[in-house]
């Protein structure tokens, strides 16, 4: 236990026998060291100068015979405070590795009511209290596009506990038949550039941007910081200029 304990702290498995055995028996000579711990004397000779350069032990004459003892057991502070800077500089590089890794967007597919029911649901999960989030809205029947009012209701209870703000664009159709909400500001498409019933939906919140295609009732999430960014400045960029030209 005692000899992987320096292990951890980076010595040896020869060093760390050599050590504690002169931590119990002070003042072995060469020969000693060999013939108890079984480790053959040209390793010695390699292995003990460079534990004296170390600090971990020192050697003394007695006549013409050489004699090596352990040093002060406080010398393995110096081995944890460089272990623990060596951590310090180490993490960081390592996190930034990781961190790097993961801002390669991350592809999500779902199908159906089921998909669709899911996306909602992870907007009022993620996002926490006060959030805005953002959404195209270019549906053109509700009745057969809408998720069942079952199904729907964990989100709009949790999006409304939570207070959750909106931003919508979308079609006059749309916006006729929805409730006027403080939280909620929409913004509608002008019929003379285009009708935007394309039965698309396209939702932009924390770091995902998320796809619903109701004609094939496909749904795509992409998961990135940086793209939920630009998604996020393109929307708020058009958002004010239908806002200014109503």
């Amino acid at each position: 236990m005692q000899e992987h304990i320096l292990e951890k702290l980076g010595l040896s498995k020869e060093e760390a026998q050599i050590y504690l055995f002169l931590i119990k028996n002070p003042k072995q000579t060469i020969s000693d060291l060999s013939n108890k711990l079984l480790i053959n004397r040209p390793k010695l000779y390699t292995i003990l100068p460079a534990m004296i350069e170390s600090g971990l032990i020192g050697n003394m004459l007695v006549g013409k015979r050489k004699y090596y003892i352990a040093e002060n057991p406080d010398i393995f502070n110096s081995y944890f405070h460089k272990i623990k800077n060596d951590f310090g500089v180490f993490i960081p590089e390592i996190k930034e590795m990781y961190g790097n890794n993961f801002k390669k967007p991350i592809f999500k597919h779902l199908r159906g009511k089921s998909g669709m029911k899911n996306i909602f649901l992870d907007i009022a999960y993620t996002l926490s209290v006060g959030d805005t989030f953002y959404r195209y809205s270019s549906r053109r029947n509700v009745t057969k596009t809408s998720i069942p009012n079952t199904q729907w209701q964990e989100y709009k209870n949790l999006r409304d506990k939570k207070k959750l703000e909106r931003m919508v664009i979308t079609n006059d159709y749309l916006n006729s038949l929805k409730e006027k909400k403080l939280e909620k500001e929409v913004v509608i498409i002008p019929k003379d550039f285009d009708i935007f019933e394309d039965n698309i939906t396209k939702l932009i919140y924390a770091n995902k941007v998320a796809i619903i295609d109701y004609n094939t009732e496909e749904c795509f999430v992409i998961e990135s910081q940086i793209f939920a960014n630009f998604e996020r400045k393109i929307f708020q960029l058009l958002f004010r200029f239908l806002r200014n030209t109503k």
